[in-house]
């Protein structure tokens, strides 16, 4: 299911090993045991934060995988689980989005899990590197040849919470960049029930590995390719007022021309990096509404400060 090629050079030697040690499962049936183990895992991290559809919604995208969204464009859903023996060891679900009108096709990281002790043995950069595999398969099937992007979404990074610190510095090695927020300002629908915030958002940083693209700057309409296909997998399971706001503030600020793609951390002594990615840089450039229920934040160069302190620990 995953060609190894497809692992950056950096953790390939790991991710390889830990293949030889897991079994990838293609989840198809929605209503069997490994739907089941592999939503509750997801739910367990993933649903208090509010970035988790409903079961309900994920069951019906195993059921059919190919989403019409409308204009030609389709999204393709997968959710693998990994198994160690008869452990439950990782989830990954992404979609493989393809806009044959527009020519671009963004592969979607939607949630990605592995378990504590499994973490740190190479699991995580394999789930990171095998939608792109999926997404070659899918568009040889279809014979295209399209300008591809893996995009993930991730929270701001928050020096109290040590994980959003430890994912950059992991998407670093696997080669990803991360879309300037000052012009790539993305938001999510708040997936919780949320009492006097029905129509709230989540800002989230675009966090992207081009496939096919040639270095430098992210074409304006591969960058307006990212809301628009996210957004329409929403728009699928949510009313148009839960998504538009978004979607709306997106385009009142990404300008014209290539958008810049910064680098990520690979280590503690690039943590600079992540200077315009802390919560005090990227909670101003939403609007209230799309900040989340929870907007607190300090100054951007204290929140550095932080980072730095906790990466010492």
């Amino acid at each position: 299911m995953l060609d190894v090629r497809d692992i950056p050079e950096l953790d390939r030697k790991k991710g390889a090993s830990t293949l030889e040690r897991v079994r990838l499962e293609d989840v198809r049936d929605p209503e069997g045991p490994s739907f089941a183990a592999a939503y509750a895992l997801l739910d367990s991290f993933f649903g208090p934060q509010g970035e988790l559809e409903a079961r309900e919604t994920l069951q019906r995208f195993v059921r059919s995988p190919i989403l019409d969204f409308g204009g030609g464009a389709v999204g393709i859903y997968h959710l693998v689980a990994v198994w160690a023996g008869d452990q439950l060891v990782g989830v990954r679900d992404c979609y493989v989005d393809i806009d044959a009108a527009h020519g671009v096709c963004v592969v979607v990281l939607s949630h990605s899990l592995v378990v504590p002790e499994w973490r740190r043995t190479g699991l995580a950069a394999v789930l990171r590197a095998l939608p792109v595999t999926i997404a070659r398969a899918a568009l040889a099937e279809r014979g295209l040849e399209l300008p591809t992007i893996v995009a993930a979404e991730m929270e701001p990074v928050d020096p109290a919470v040590p994980e959003t610190i430890v994912r950059m510095v992991a998407y670093g090695r696997s080669g990803f960049l991360v879309a300037d927020p000052r012009r790539f300002r993305y938001s999510q629908p708040d997936f919780r029930e949320l009492q006097g915030a029905a129509h709230g958002a989540l800002p989230l940083l675009g966090v992207i590995r081009p496939v096919n693209l040639p270095p430098g700057d992210l074409p304006l309409e591969v960058a307006l390719a990212y809301p628009r296909m996210f957004h329409a997998c929403h728009r699928t399971y949510l009313a148009e007022d839960r998504v538009a706001p978004s979607h709306a503030h997106f385009l009142a600020h990404v300008g014209d021309g290539p958008v810049p793609l910064l680098p990520l951390p690979t280590g503690g002594d690039t943590l600079d990096r992540l200077a315009p990615l802390v919560r005090g840089a990227v909670l101003p450039l939403y609007p209230r509404a799309l900040q989340g229920p929870d907007a607190s934040h300090g100054d951007p160069a204290a929140e550095l400060a932080g980072v730095r302190a906790m990466w010492r620990r």
